[in-house]
């Protein structure tokens, strides 16, 4: 299996032009960078209301966003590069004879990215009590990014089952899909900032 950069380790630049210039569509890869960019400006707007010297309650609650965000920054970016490089493995292990565990592993990814995401976006929304006027609107962006990318994550993952529809692949994966379903559909991102 040849090895590529990961994508985390790419410019913003560079890691564009791998996605749009490739001949096979690398849309978790795409999905991961898109929900760590969301959860950077989740763990900004907490650095913002920080700068507002806040009430101990409300500094409380934005440290914890922070360090929140920054292992959600983390997280995604790894499930970014694994999910990047996934194909590569699915090859190597069709190859070898062994491609259901290339289907579980295109599975995985996805269903992972989906649950961070909703994760993500909930803490995001539980931090909307707390946020500081000057990054409110901000974290309503966050909130909507994120949330696209658990949709996204979720539209993968059942993409993969669509296309390979074995059933020990639909018994793993479907309740996962239901959970995720309900976890996207409790989430509130709003539909305009000013009401």
């Amino acid at each position: 299996m040849t090895e590529r950069t990961l994508l985390s380790r790419l410019t913003v630049q560079e890691a564009v032009a791998r996605i749009g210039g490739d001949d096979h569509c690398q849309a978790g890869g795409a999905t991961g960078l898109s929900a760590a960019l969301a959860a950077a400006l989740a763990q900004a707007t907490a650095n913002s209301t920080l700068a507002e010297d806040p009430a101990p309650d409300q500094a409380a609650a934005a440290r914890s966003m922070r360090s929140t965000m920054a292992a959600a920054r983390a997280e995604f970016l790894r499930l970014a590069d694994a999910d990047a490089n996934a194909i590569l493995e699915f090859v190597a292990l069709e190859e070898q004879g062994a491609a259901p565990a290339g289907y579980v592993l295109l599975c995985a990814g996805p269903r992972d990215m989906a649950a961070a995401a909703i994760a993500a976006a909930q803490a995001m929304q539980e931090f909307r009590a707390r946020v500081g006027e000057r990054s409110r609107d901000d974290l309503e962006f966050a909130i909507t990014l994120m949330t696209g990318a658990a949709r996204s994550a979720l539209l993968l993952l059942d993409s993969n089952l669509r296309i390979w529809p074995q059933p020990e692949l639909l018994r793993e994966f479907e309740p996962a899909l239901a959970e995720l379903l309900a976890g996207i559909a409790a989430l509130q991102p709003v539909a305009r900032i000013r009401g």
